[in-house]
C-alpha cells in the first residue's frame, strides 16, 4: 500500500508545489515512507492520493483542465482510494464577487467535499474551512524554511555555480551587494521585502508596502534607511516606489540568488494588511528571515504569534524606529528565532507532520481493506 502525491505541477519556480509537495516527499521517500509522486499506471496500489486545492483553479498548470482533474479525482473515489485535500490559502476571500473567481471557488468545494481528509497550512485557515460547511479530519502543516537544495533540487555543486546561463544573477547579486555596500558606508541601515508581488483577488503583496511610505520616510528621518525589494513585477515597482526620500532597489527573485541576497541586509519588513485572505497566511517569511539571520519587523497576524519575542510585531508605528536603531535586541530576537525555527520549521520538522498524516492514511486504508476483505 502506497500513498500518492499529485501537485498542481512540478514546476519548480511555484513555491507551492516545492514547500508543499516536492520537498517535503523527497524527504519522506529518503526516509522510507510509502509515498511516492502519483503515476496513474500504479493506481491499484495506492490507498490514498494527496492533491493540491489550487489544482482546480485556473493558475494551476497540470496536464488536466480543472474539470477534468475534478473527474479524475471522481474516478479516484469511486475505485475506493482516500482523498486528501492541502490547501494553504483561504481562496474564499473574494471580496469583488468576481464571477469567474467565483466559479473556481464552486470547483474548490466539490474537490473539497470528495475530501476524506483535509490539510491546511494554518490554524486559521482551518476555521475557515470549518466555517464553510466542511466536517473532515483536518491536520494543520505548516510550511518548511527552504535552504539552497532545496531551491534546486537534484542540482550538482557545478550546475549550481558554474552554469554560464547564471551568470546573469551572479552579476546582479554583486551590483546589489555593492549598492548595499555603499549605503551602508553612509550609515543607512539595509531593510528589505520580498514575495509575490499580489494575488487579482485580494489586496496585499508589494502594494502593502507601498502604503508605508509616509511611515518609513519618517523612520528615515530618525534613522538612516535604504529598501530593497525582491520579488517578480518590477513595472509594478518602478510605479509604487519612485521619488521616496531614501534609496529603493528592485532584485528580481531568482532562486539561485534569492537567499544570498537576502542575507545582504539587516531587517526584513514584512507588512501584512489585515483582510480574511492574510488573516489565513502561513509564517513562512518570517521564519525564512529569521532562518538567514534578519530581524524581522511584521503587522501581527495570527501564524506569527508563535514568533512572539522574536522580533518586532506591532506594526510600524513610532516604536518601529526605535528597534531598528536596537542592535542587540534584534540580534536576541534573531538568535531565539533561528532556534524557534529549527525546532519548528525546518524541512525535518515538516516532514515529520507531513508522515503523520501519511501514516494515518496509510492506517484508514488498512482498515478499510481488511473491513471489506472480512464482510
Amino acid at each position: 500500500m502506497t500513498v500518492a502525491w499529485w501537485p498542481q505541477s512540478r514546476y519548480l519556480l511555484k513555491a507551492g508545489v516545492r514547500m508543499r509537495c516536492l520537498t517535503p516527499l523527497n524527504r519522506l521517500i529518503r526516509d522510507g515512507v510509502k509515498v511516492e509522486l502519483y503515476d496513474a499506471a500504479r493506481e491499484s496500489t495506492y490507498v490514498s492520493v494527496i492533491v493540491q486545492a489550487w489544482s482546480v483553479f485556473d493558475t494551476a498548470q497540470n496536464s488536466l483542465t480543472p474539470e477534468d482533474f475534478l473527474a479524475q479525482i471522481g474516478r479516484l473515489k469511486q475505485r475506493g482510494i482516500r482523498i486528501v485535500v492541502d490547501n494553504c490559502d483561504n481562496q474564499f476571500f473574494n471580496p469583488n464577487n468576481d464571477p469567474a473567481w467565483s466559479r473556481q471557488i464552486e470547483r474548490l468545494r466539490r474537490l473539497l467535499s470528495m475530501a476524506d481528509h483535509l490539510v491546511c497550512a494554518t490554524d486559521a485557515l482551518a476555521e475557515v474551512t470549518r466555517a464553510q460547511g466542511f466536517t473532515q479530519d483536518i491536520s494543520v502543516v505548516g510550511d518548511a524554511v527552504e535552504c539552497a537544495r532545496d531551491l534546486m533540487p537534484g542540482e550538482s555543486w557545478a550546475r549550481r555555480h558554474l552554469n554560464p546561463m547564471r551568470i546573469p544573477a551572479k552579476m546582479r547579486l554583486i551590483e546589489h551587494a555593492a549598492w548595499i555596500s555603499c549605503w551602508r558606508l553612509r550609515g543607512h541601515l539595509p531593510l528589505v521585502w520580498f514575495g509575490n508581488h499580489g494575488v487579482s483577488f485580494a489586496e496585499g503583496g508589494m502594494t502593502d508596502l507601498s502604503a508605508l511610505r509616509g511611515r518609513l520616510e519618517r523612520t528615515h528621518s530618525r534613522r538612516p534607511i535604504s529598501l530593497t525589494v525582491i520579488s517578480n513585477h518590477p513595472r509594478k515597482f518602478s510605479a509604487e516606489f519612485s521619488g521616496w526620500r531614501f534609496p529603493t532597489r528592485y532584485v528580481a527573485w531568482d532562486r539561485t540568488t534569492f537567499l544570498p541576497v537576502l542575507r545582504l541586509h539587516d531587517v526584513a519588513l514584512i507588512p501584512v494588511r489585515d483582510n480574511p485572505f492574510t488573516r489565513c497566511k502561513s509564517s513562512n517569511r518570517v521564519a525564512t528571515a529569521l532562518n538567514e539571520g534578519l530581524a524581522v519587523a511584521a503587522d501581527p497576524i495570527p501564524s506569527y504569534q508563535p514568533f512572539s519575542g522574536m522580533g518586532w510585531f506591532n506594526g510600524f508605528d513610532e516604536g518601529f524606529a526605535e528597534y531598528l536603531a536596537n542592535r542587540a535586541m534584534r540580534a536576541n530576537h534573531i538568535a531565539a528565532g533561528r532556534k524557534h525555527v529549527s525546532q519548528h520549521c525546518s524541512i525535518a520538522a515538516i516532514s515529520d507532520a507531513w508522515r503523520k498524516v501519511i501514516e494515518s492514511e496509510l492506517h484508514a486504508g488498512a482498515t478499510r481493506s481488511f473491513t471489506a476483505a472480512s464482510a
